[in-house]
């Protein structure tokens, strides 16, 4: 793949990224709109830290990704795309949450 057409996909990841970060803002937001809470709750719940609990919520997309990858024609662009959105969207909470956290 070329350096234009790659860039373009990253493009589109990002575009795509936000697009459901945004869907899901009300769904995963308190009632304040934070959008890192349900991280900090299942954290108390646990007994963990609220980055265990985001990286453990995360596991579950890497985990489904890993097995999709042992035969990656028999499932669809779709069916990726669902995926690697979803996992790259934690990395972009994990960022926030950290920031949240106070992290240097």
């Amino acid at each position: 793949m070329n350096r234009d057409k790659f860039d373009s996909v990253v493009i589109q990841a990002n575009v795509n990224s936000m697009r459901v970060l945004r869907e899901k803002a009300d769904q995963y937001s308190d009632p304040e709109g934070d959008r890192l809470q349900q991280f900090h709750d299942a954290a108390e719940d646990e007994g963990i830290a609220p980055t265990e609990a985001l990286t453990g919520m995360a596991r579950k997309h890497w985990t489904s990704i890993a097995m999709m990858a042992k035969d990656p024609n028999a499932h669809t662009m779709k069916d990726w795309l669902d995926k690697t959105i979803d996992l790259r969207n934690y990395t972009y909470l994990l960022e926030a949450l950290l920031i949240d956290l106070g992290v240097e």
